[in-house]
């Protein structure tokens, strides 16, 4: 283990004035593990929650790192919020006051101006949502060339909004010689992705409840719901959540069924497998979820034994398991073959001694997550709305701009006077998101073919290529049960 901080004294007088003007007496424990490591100059991935003092544990080696009388951006912290952004910005701000370091957020939704004028006297600390950071980037108003530190800060909430195409051009205007940390509250595979992606020989730190945990450990959390809202609440968490994949368990055919029709009429891309199902069309379903074209599973824990699919995401768990050993099958679908995994319960009030006693048997402790209230879900898809919106305005030029401008924003402003015209402009919006997430892929699938060679044409898209791998490996060996 490397040594850890045990203080804020061996910082330079002028950043221990910033760290006192944040009232920060001693270090917190992600700072204390974090600061050694990347004052050694190693990559690192940390695992640690909001709030725990993370920014600090970048911002403060960032601080020590930047070169005052170097006027070029020298550090790069990707946020997937502009409010995040802002707050990281204003926390490093003070870090470095003393210090003639020039801090700025960049984010959309503000003027262009300040962010030109701050590029242009050299401002050492960057810290932005990786849309308009690459938007700044192609009109060749920002450079990286004198980049020495890139941060990606709670970068699951960065894939979950869809910033991975944009992270992944970014990294063509960035040094490839450069310190990098990536810190997440959790880490499934598409996070693990991303690290391959930019890091290079990472160390592994993680603060979480109980200790230093592996980064190949599923993710066990449940949330409590009304018996009679749990068709309601399972649509929410999976608006909120936004799982890649995932197997939906039930007690019975009837609720696989029910469920999966519910699924299907409110357009999620869902399918099951029960026991009254033939072999053929059993096939046909795991095909389609092996090949990455089906999104959720519906199932009976009998209907899915025998059901290995290695890129698996998530297993939520609809119905309470019947026994401890039932739900440890069920987990055990996930976080296969060396990757990471999420079980989600959903426990009614009549569920909840049985959901004790499971973790009891099991000698484990399944923390409880608050439910999304429908703003921190209205908030949620307004998010990942203005992501795809800013991505799709990028790749228009002037000209279109213009035209669609003069075309469409009368007819927008007509609609949003009246009550029916916000309900129609609302309707176009979710369509579009929905198009939107097909056509964008979400993560990073295979970034060790694409790092071995730079300079080669880019590679076709994983989603498309992974069907076609898929199937011929079944044509040679045969359909599996």
């Amino acid at each position: 283990m490397s040594q850890e901080l045990e203080s804020f004294d061996d910082f330079e007088e002028l950043i221990r004035r910033g760290i006192d003007s944040l009232g920060w007496k001693e270090p917190m424990a992600v700072q204390r593990r974090v600061i050694p490591v990347i004052r050694r100059g190693a990559d690192l991935i940390v695992q640690a929650q909001t709030g725990s003092g993370k920014t600090g544990a970048f911002g403060l080696p960032i601080v020590e790192t930047v070169d005052a009388n170097v006027k070029a951006a020298q550090a790069l912290v990707l946020a997937p919020t502009r409010e995040l952004a802002g707050q990281i910005e204003l926390e490093i701000k003070a870090m470095s006051q003393h210090l003639g370091i020039e801090t700025i957020a960049v984010y959309g939704g503000t003027a262009y101006g300040p962010q030109l004028d701050a590029f242009k006297r050299g401002a050492q600390i960057v810290v932005g949502t990786p849309g308009r950071i690459l938007d700044h980037l192609r009109s060749k108003n920002l450079s990286f060339d004198k980049l020495r530190v890139l941060i990606f800060d709670e970068a699951d909430e960065l894939l979950s909004l869809g910033f991975w195409p944009d992270m992944r051009e970014i990294r063509e205007f960035i040094p490839r010689t450069r310190l990098t940390g990536l810190f997440s509250a959790t880490m499934p595979e598409r996070v693990r992705s991303l690290a391959r992606f930019f890091l290079n020989e990472p160390e592994f730190i993680s603060l979480t409840e109980g200790g230093v945990r592996s980064p190949d450990e599923i993710e066990h959390v449940h949330y409590i719901v009304q018996a009679n809202e749990k068709e309601t609440m399972l649509m929410r968490i999976l608006q909120y959540e936004d799982p890649d994949s995932a197997i939906i368990f039930c007690n019975t055919r009837d609720d696989v069924r029910y469920l999966t029709r519910l699924l299907q009429r409110n357009e999620i891309d869902a399918d099951m497998i029960q026991g009254d199902m033939n072999q053929a069309a059993r096939e046909k379903v795991m095909a389609r979820i092996k090949a990455g074209n089906l999104r959720y599973l519906v199932a009976t824990d009998v209907a899915a034994r025998g059901i290995d699919i290695s890129d698996l995401s998530h297993v939520i768990s609809y119905a309470s398991p019947d026994s401890p050993e039932t739900y440890m099958h069920r987990t055990g679908r996930t976080g296969r073959a060396g990757k990471t995994g999420t079980a989600i319960s959903l426990v009614s009030g009549l569920d909840i001694a049985n959901f004790r006693y499971l973790q009891n048997v099991n000698r484990m402790t399944i923390p409880e997550r608050t439910l999304p209230s429908p703003s921190d879900l209205a908030e949620r898809i307004r998010q990942r709305i203005q992501v795809r919106l800013e991505h799709d305005l990028r790749e228009l030029d002037q000209r279109e701009r213009a035209r669609r401008q003069q075309d469409l924003l009368p007819l927008v402003e007509e609609l949003a006077k009246s009550e029916e015209g916000r309900l129609e402009l609302a309707i176009v919006l979710s369509t579009y998101l929905k198009q939107s997430e097909k056509d964008c892929p979400e993560a990073p699938r295979e970034p060790e073919r694409e790092r071995e060679s730079e300079s080669a044409a880019p590679a076709p898209e994983p989603r498309a290529s992974k069907p076609g791998r898929k199937r011929r490996r079944r044509r040679k060996s045969g359909p599996r049960n």
